[in-house]
């Protein structure tokens, strides 16, 4: 199922797959691709029948290339505006734009980024907003904005501390680096490590895993690591605690429960 023609969605036996869909300018990013990109999320928010996502570029040289600066800046402001005007539509318009990637953060399902080759700027900061990430022995991350004279504005200075820790995001974004794959999985910035050849099966191959279990349980568990990450301990578990509870109401957690005593059941009486 295509979505768009610069992000593509399709679903299938309840695993979706989200492709930034422009090989030829690297996956860069435009605003066609933040608005696809939303919209897609929207859909796999509201498909009941996804229980894991998996989120790509097309081809094999990039996942993204950050921002398509051959399209250059994605707000147009009319000439003569003053800084004091400027500013609140810039705000508002980065907000709208960080919005799709705030969409990918929130699904309810995991998101797996399976990157191969370059991941630049937005397309960091994008991977960032996953639960996972598999990249290819080629792969190379990079958060290169203050070389361009700004800061990163898509939650890069927000989300990439929370992945890796505070002093390494730090130098990465200080600095403009770009990092290997062997590094970026020795910083947690990768969970794995694969051929370019076997990432996107060892990410479906983790989707399917994922999608194998308990589909209320999974999404719960996603809440509750997520709505407790920046909250003290007590907190956190009383995140962790309210959205256990609604799980062990739910027929899903009654009907697993019943299974697992008969087959306990059924096991003692064979021995």
């Amino acid at each position: 199922m295509s979505h768009g023609n610069k992000v593509l969605l399709e679903i299938k036996d309840s695993i979706a797959l989200i492709t930034l869909n422009k090989p030829d300018r690297l996956n860069a990013l435009d605003l066609g691709v933040w608005m696809e990109l939303g919209s897609a999320a929207d859909a796999v928010e509201a498909d009941p029948k996804v229980r894991a996502a998996v989120l790509t570029g097309a081809g094999d040289r990039a996942f993204c290339a950050g921002l398509d600066l051959k399209e250059g800046s994605t707000l147009r402001l009319e000439e003569g505006y003053s800084p004091a005007a400027a500013l609140p539509r810039i705000q508002e318009h980065l907000r709208r734009l960080r919005a799709s990637f705030d969409l990918i953060e929130s699904l309810r399902v995991p998101v797996i980024a399976a990157i191969q080759g370059h991941c630049v700027g937005g397309g960091t900061e994008l991977i960032c907003c996953c639960d996972l990430r598999i990249g290819s022995e080629d792969s190379r991350f990079s958060i290169p904005e203050v070389k361009l004279g700004i800061v990163p504005d898509m939650g890069g200075t927000q989300r990439l501390p929370k992945v890796i820790g505070i002093g390494k995001a730090k130098e990465l974004i200080y600095s403009g680096r770009s990092i290997d794959a062997q590094e970026a999985l020795r910083i947690g910035l990768l969970n794995e490590v694969w051929a370019k050849d076997r990432v996107m099966e060892r990410s479906y191959a983790l989707a399917r895993e994922i999608a194998a279990n308990a589909p209320l349980a999974v999404q719960a568990a996603k809440k509750a690591i997520n709505g407790g990450w920046n909250q003290t301990l007590p907190a956190g578990l009383a995140v962790e605690t309210a959205r256990a509870a609604e799980v062990l109401l739910s027929e899903d957690a009654r009907e697993i429960r019943s299974a697992a005593v008969r087959k306990k059941e059924f096991s003692f009486r064979g021995r």
